[in-house]
């Protein structure tokens, strides 16, 4: 095995890890992680692009986003949700520092929300399969 692949392993296992705290953390958008850490695993090891890719907790997330996308309904609720945890604490906190950094996560999620592939009706994802 090489440094790269090795490197690329590492850098996989630390995205799934963010992108499973982004899940359930608002702050953090669990997508990107997640897509960032399949691509480290399709070019350094096919066993382990085999399991996120098969895996019923992320394998269908990353399809749909790399293959269709999601419905603007999807991201629309999804966007929602987020702003509707994020604002009570914009509106509550004491900190400016905090409340600026909030907002621009707001507007980052909304940006990497609008750059997704939206899917229309009946739209099916293809597998990309490792080198």
């Amino acid at each position: 095995m090489t440094i790269s692949k090795l490197l690329l392993i590492m850098a996989g296992f630390a995205l799934v890890t963010l992108g499973v705290a982004g899940i359930v953390l608002p702050v953090l958008p669990a997508t990107p992680f997640l897509l960032a850490a399949s691509f480290c695993f399709m070019k350094g090891s096919a066993r382990l692009y085999r399991w996120i890719m098969g895996s019923h907790f992320f394998g269908p997330r990353i399809e749909r986003i790399r293959g269709a996308g999601l419905t603007a309904k999807e991201k629309i609720s999804i966007y929602l949700f987020a702003c509707a945890l994020i604002i009570p604490v914009i509106v509550l906190s004491p900190s400016p520092h905090l409340r600026i950094f909030l907002v621009l996560l707001l507007v980052i999620k909304g940006l990497v929300f609008l750059r997704i592939k939206t899917a229309g009706p009946g739209e099916k994802s293809t597998p990309v399969q490792p080198e």
